[in-house]
């Protein structure tokens, strides 16, 4: 009972990064440099995948299908709509079908890791431990084939030290990949430390080592939003506000547009926490729905909630009961973290 425990919350905690990581990759991450790729600039598809239009998405990228030179990048694409939108049958059908169309690229090969991660959390014990070692197998391979990525470096690494060892979990082999990270990135290594050494235990070492790093000019939105997400974990709210503030201040690109939206959202969150000043929170909250109105995004609903409790906490108690009945409306059960909060607290309020 307790390895059944041990790997269901290691399935959890992959599934919630994998979800992160690819929502906020660029869409054109996925497109390998080959003849036919696919350009987010005058290219329908990515322009609805981008902005979380995916029956608009999948309906092209169905018909792209014809054409042999897009056949690989549409299957690509497919695939992770099919991810995002829950339908993990299809991920695997559509990520396969692209693994056998050579050539291959190492973000083709960690997206297949990523899908049976995922899968693994949606199985039983017995099959879950045969798609955790099918996950693995894919990050290997995407290092064997690809040393010099770092998304794939970081995906295998973090198996590694986040999977039980019964399913493949080795902390040795995530200090050698975490040692080769810091040969190449620098900065994604140490932030994963932070992480790292917070969950050993290590937390005034994991504080020190944040503060030095955000202090640092970050070359990456996503290592900065996730050193500002520690300090909020940390309720280290002066800390983190001024990570987010820089980061939605940056201008959006397809590789940074999540975090540089998402940071929206974190901040009008702080405000609401804080009481500070509700008006600004809710200012915050509303620009950020806006700008990423995507009912498959992880935060879609946590938004949503946040922001009629913006409303609700500044008297406004029409458009908090507008926002709640909206939620009801949907299919917000499909999480059930959010289900449990979000029923309370309309108990509660």
């Amino acid at each position: 009972m307790k390895q059944q425990d041990a790997f269901q919350n290691f399935c959890r905690l992959m599934s919630a990064h994998v979800m992160l990581v690819t929502l906020a990759i660029s869409a054109a991450t996925y497109v390998q440099a080959k003849e036919g790729a696919l350009s987010a600039t005058d290219n329908p598809g990515l322009v609805a995948f981008t902005q979380g239009s995916y029956q608009e998405a999948e309906k092209y990228f169905t018909q792209q299908m014809a054409n042999p030179a897009q056949k690989n990048d549409s299957l690509i694409y497919l695939s992770k709509i099919a991810l995002d939108t829950g339908r993990i049958e299809a991920a695997v059908e559509h990520i396969e079908a692209a693994l056998a169309i050579e050539p291959t690229g190492a973000e083709e090969i960690v997206l297949a890791g990523d899908i049976y991660c995922n899968q693994a959390q949606q199985s039983s014990m017995f099959s879950a431990l045969g798609l955790a070692k099918k996950c693995i197998a894919h990050y290997e391979a995407a290092v064997q084939q690809f040393p010099e990525n770092t998304h794939a470096l970081v995906s295998a690494m973090r198996f590694y030290f986040e999977a039980p060892g019964f399913a493949g979990g080795s902390s040795k082999k995530g200090d050698e990949l975490l040692a080769r990270l810091d040969k190449l990135s620098p900065e994604d290594a140490n932030i994963y430390r932070v992480f790292l050494l917070e969950k050993e235990g290590k937390s005034d070492a994991a504080m020190v080592l944040a503060d030095k790093l955000s202090q640092q000019q970050f070359q990456s939105a996503r290592n900065q939003y996730e050193l500002a997400r520690f300090y909020r974990d940390k309720k280290q709210l002066a800390h983190a506000m001024p990570l987010y503030e820089s980061l939605r201040n940056k201008p959006a690109t397809l590789e940074n547009k999540w975090y540089v939206n998402d940071s929206l959202l974190q901040l009008g969150e702080i405000l609401l926490a804080e009481k500070q000043d509700i008006r600004r929170s809710i200012e915050l909250m509303e620009e950020y729905k806006q700008k990423n109105n995507n009912p498959h995004d992880q935060h879609y609903f946590w938004s949503s909630w946040s922001l009629a409790q913006a409303y609700k906490a500044n008297g406004n108690n029409d458009k908090y009961a507008q926002l709640v009945k909206q939620i009801q409306t949907e299919d917000y059960k499909k999480n059930p973290e959010f289900t449990k909060r979000f029923e309370a607290g309309i108990k509660a309020h």
